[in-house]
């Protein structure tokens, strides 16, 4: 391995493989490992901008991803202006009616919808 240095985000099975042969060049590293992705947004933020990343990233292949943010902390004085840029933004992004856009993340079959449905029969 040749890097300066390595950020990884994914599986602690594979964090643990990209840890080890990174250890082995003594190359610095940092592992996202399917932690929870929270967005904090203060008075200082950039309320549009950051409703656009918000909804890019959380919509982003229907939200399956490691980086998709979770939950949003925001501050109170604020709270209201991002809800209404978030929004904004859902509608920027996928029309009036989400059902009608074609760029709105779906789940693909009925099988795929059932699945996680199984699982709660599993506890």
């Amino acid at each position: 391995l040749n890097f300066d240095y390595i950020f990884f985000t994914g599986s602690v099975r594979v964090g643990k493989i990209v840890m080890e042969k990174a250890s082995k060049n003594l190359i610095p590293i940092t592992l996202e490992l399917g932690g929870k992705s929270p967005c904090i947004i203060d008075n200082t933020a950039k309320l549009g901008l950051a409703a656009k990343r918000i909804v890019w990233g959380k919509f982003l292949n229907a939200g399956q991803t490691c980086v998709a943010p979770d939950y949003i902390l925001v501050q109170k004085d604020v709270k209201e202006k991002l809800l209404s840029e978030l929004k904004r933004e859902l509608v920027s992004q996928f029309g009036n009616d989400i059902k009608l856009s074609p760029d709105f993340p779906r789940i693909v079959n009925e099988q795929s919808l059932l699945r996680p449905f199984s699982y709660t029969h599993m506890t």
